[in-house]
């Protein structure tokens, strides 16, 4: 007797946070490809993050006429990392895919990154070719990934995106990290399984404004660097060796001057300034030093990485 082969699930996890603008626009886009891509089931895990506007109120409707759609709603704004991480705990998919609510990445590309996925391929993420932010952000982005890398020795694809498709065993591995201080993009491919990136234009959000500012863009980028190289406290070492060898070396040419040709020291000025730089160089250290004793006292407190409020379908 033979017996029909169940269909693959496939999760798209989609963070959000005053998105009343977009939600229709991409339930519909996203309704409409899982009808043309009948090959596979699909749920789709909207994490509502905080919103102040109307977007769990659109959420909730849509997801009562279809029980694809699946609501989590949370406590208040966790982050977009902390809304992807809520998401991922919920999943149940043999792969899942990450997006964004702005509809700037092309929900037809993950076809794409199914197929990739289908050859072998553990985590398919999009490459950037295009950006449409604005000129400053661009440069951030690109001096972002050219630092990242020189710190960590080339391990984050230049201009990789969150929009990805991972495997089951990639994102139970992530969800059994214990990190409070999570840089998801990071941590995905730091995982090692087999990857590979498919290049894609990102739109312009379809409406709304980027809720990205630039303090959060920073953070983000901190993190990443923080959580993944040592190099600043490295540099620290090596500048204290560097600048005691000098001291030395400056000590005993003075000492020499003063015995051979008996020349005084340097004035107050020299002093002062040899001074100054010493301590904008000692503060910058305790600053670094700070940005590691932050993110250890943040994983001591071990404090949820997000709050459920509401679930709908889950």
């Amino acid at each position: 007797m033979s017996h029909m082969k169940s269909k693959k699930l496939i999760s798209i996890v989609i963070p959000v946070y005053n998105e009343e603008e977009n939600l229709p626009e991409l339930i519909g886009r996203l309704l409409k490809f899982i009808k043309l891509f009948s090959a596979y089931s699909f749920e789709v895990i909207f994490v509502e993050n905080g919103s102040n506007d109307r977007s769990y109120s659109i959420l909730k409707q849509s997801a009562i006429s279809d029980k694809r759609l699946k609501i989590l709603q949370l406590s208040k704004n966790f982050g977009g990392e902390g809304g992807i991480e809520a998401g991922i705990h919920y999943a149940k998919g043999d792969a899942l895919v990450i997006m964004m609510a702005d509809l700037q990445e092309p929900i037809p590309l993950i076809k794409d990154f199914i197929i990739k996925w289908e050859q072998g391929y553990e985590i398919v993420y999009g490459i950037v070719k295009k950006r449409t932010a604005t000129f400053f952000r661009n440069i951030f982005s690109v001096i972002f990934y050219k630092l990242i890398n020189l710190l960590t020795g080339n391990m984050f694809p230049e201009n990789a995106s969150d929009f990805k498709l991972i495997d089951k065993k990639v994102y139970e591995t992530v969800n059994k990290m214990p990190e409070q201080n999570k840089y998801l993009r990071g941590v995905i491919i730091w995982t090692g399984f087999k990857q590979i990136g498919i290049p894609f234009d990102r739109e312009k959000r379809f409406a709304g404004k980027s809720k990205a500012d630039l303090k959060s863009v920073i953070d983000i980028a901190l993190n990443a660097i923080f959580s993944f190289s040592y190099v600043p406290l490295r540099i620290m070492s090596i500048f204290g060796i560097i600048i005691t060898i000098s001291s030395f070396i400056l000590m005993f040419f003075y000492l020499y001057l003063f015995i051979v040709h008996g020349r005084s020291t340097p004035g107050i000025m020299t002093i002062i300034m040899a001074l100054l730089f010493l301590f904008g160089i000692l503060f910058l250290f305790m600053g670094i030093l700070s940005e590691f004793l932050a993110r250890i006292y943040n994983e001591v407190k071990k404090r949820p990485l997000f709050i459920e409020k509401n679930k709908i379908n889950l």
